[in-house]
This record gives C-alpha cells, structure tokens and sequence, in this order.
C-alpha cells in the first residue's frame, strides 16, 4: 500500500472515531441517566417555560422553551434530580408575564425517557 493511501486510511479513521465521540457526547441512553420533560399546559395561558436544574452530567443548566400547544415535548434536553419548572404567558420567559412554577422531581432511571410537568 502507498504511503498516501495509508495516509489517507488513517486520516479517515481518526475523523470517523473524532465524528463517533462527538455524536455521543452530550446524548443519555433512553431512560437509564435522566429523562425527557414533557410540559402539559393545563392553564391554556403559558407560552413559553424556563427549565432549571441538572443535566444527565450532573452540570448546572437551563434554557427557555416554546409551548405553542398543550403539549410539548423538550427532546433533546436531558435532565435529573429536582427541575425548576417556570410558567409565563409570552413568548420569550420575561418574568413581566410570569404565571408560576413548580418543581419537577426528575427520577435518573425509569422505563421511558418523559417526566411530564403540569402548569
């Protein structure tokens, strides 16, 4: 074999392997290191919500999501342990329209990979 074809072999290895571990890096395997958050809008006024608490890591985080229907599905968010949950009526989690909050407990393993919240 040719050195450039060796060259070219390794190369292509390394950066399947590099593409392999970036791809699992920030997924858990369903229902094993977290879950999910399914948020049910009971109220039919919220907007949008404010998930805060811990990663599938173990690491500190939160974002702002829509709620365009009664259900929505966080996907790709994994969380664990207690989540601060935070309701509002607009679109961009302004505490100028804050409706209210819970806290969720989310378990570590169960058999799916959704903890519902409720508003």
């Amino acid at each position: 074999m040719s050195v450039r074809k060796k060259v070219a072999t390794t190369v292509g290895a390394a950066a399947l392997a590099f593409a392999a571990v970036l791809g699992s890096a920030g997924q858990s395997f369903a229902g094993s290191n977290g879950q999910q958050i399914h948020f049910h809008d009971t109220s039919t006024v919220v907007y949008s919500i404010r998930i805060e608490g811990y990663n599938q890591n173990g690491e500190s985080v939160s974002g702002c999501f829509l709620t365009p229907s009664r259900d929505t599905w966080i996907s790709g968010w994994w969380w664990r342990g207690e989540a601060r949950v935070t309701f509002y009526r607009n679109n961009s989690c302004s505490f100028a329209t804050y409706y209210g909050d819970t806290i969720a407990s989310v378990p570590m393993e169960q058999s799916g990979d959704w903890t519902s919240v409720y508003s």
